[in-house]
């Protein structure tokens, strides 16, 4: 593996880490105005990068970048519900179960196969699921179920960019997600939640928040083109290592050990099923 790579794919995931943590930091707002405030920065950036390029932004498979942003801000908002009740690292774990349901999902759809040591991998990370439940008093039921359908919304939205890879330039990509999130999280805010205007400090860190986002994408991005995708993104699962000991110095959260072999387990298999299918393409 490239040191190069490692660098790259530390930077994301540290700069992950730092937007999950914010977005538990600012747990007075609701879900949706989070949604909005991290989907107009992004919505900016994309424009700005979009005009210095000269590419238009409608692309040309319109349906399937409209699901790549409507199932994208559905687990987007699920995933934030999860960071603000429930530990950050265990949120953050269930969040990582998406690689299953991306290749579960491309069976039906892109009709790709899994081998069946895969489908062992994936009773292995069920077992571990079921281990984190048992282990952690405040992820109801309710909760892990939320849990997994925001993985499982992420999966159905990595399906659909992988198709459109060979449609839609990477940034038209990138641009429908927010495109669309943007205005539907608006109009959510105001049907269902009362807005409320950030302090000057708090604007200070939600411009934070858009750039870390920014930041993580594009080092994750580069990441991908240096090296075999089977290296980069293994090294992905440091996030979890990240949100685990950021919960515990700056949110004071503790893990049992019951909920810590749940985790270890989780990712086991997560690593497990990504490399065969990797090994198996390369």
């Amino acid at each position: 593996m490239k040191g190069k790579t490692i660098f790259l794919m530390i930077i994301s995931t540290l700069a992950f880490a730092g937007v999950n943590a914010i977005i538990k930091y600012l747990d007075r707002f609701g879900e949706f105005q989070l949604v909005f405030f991290r989907s107009i920065v992004s919505l900016t950036l994309s424009i700005i990068q979009l005009k210095f390029m000269r590419i238009s932004p409608w692309g040309r498979n319109k349906p399937i970048l409209f699901l790549r942003g409507f199932s994208g801000l559905l687990a987007l908002i699920m995933g934030f519900v999860l960071i603000k009740n429930i530990p950050l690292g265990t949120a953050i774990t269930l969040n990582y179960l998406s690689p299953i349901f991306t290749a579960i999902i491309a069976v039906f759809w892109l009709k790709e196969k899994i081998r069946p040591i895969q489908w062992g991998y994936l009773v292995i990370c069920v077992f571990g699921v079921w281990l984190l439940k048992k282990g952690e008093i405040s992820l109801t039921f309710e909760m892990l179920l939320l849990g997994l359908g925001a993985s499982g919304l992420a999966g159905l939205a990595y399906n659909c960019v992988r198709i459109c890879k060979e449609t839609d330039h990477e940034l038209v990509v990138v641009f429908w997600f927010p495109f669309v999130s943007t205005p539907i999280a608006l109009l959510l805010v105001f049907l269902f939640q009362e807005w409320l205007w950030p302090s000057s400090s708090e604007w200070l860190i939600i411009l934070l928040l858009g750039a870390l986002t920014q930041v993580a994408q594009i080092a994750l991005t580069k990441a991908l083109q240096q090296d075999k995708a089977a290296n980069a993104t293994v090294l992905k699962y440091l996030g979890v290592v990240h949100a685990f000991w950021i919960g515990w110095i700056f949110f004071g959260e503790g893990l049992s050990l019951q909920s810590a072999i749940g985790v270890a387990i989780v990712l086991s298999g997560i690593i497990l099923f990504g490399w065969r299918k990797k090994l198996k393409t390369t």
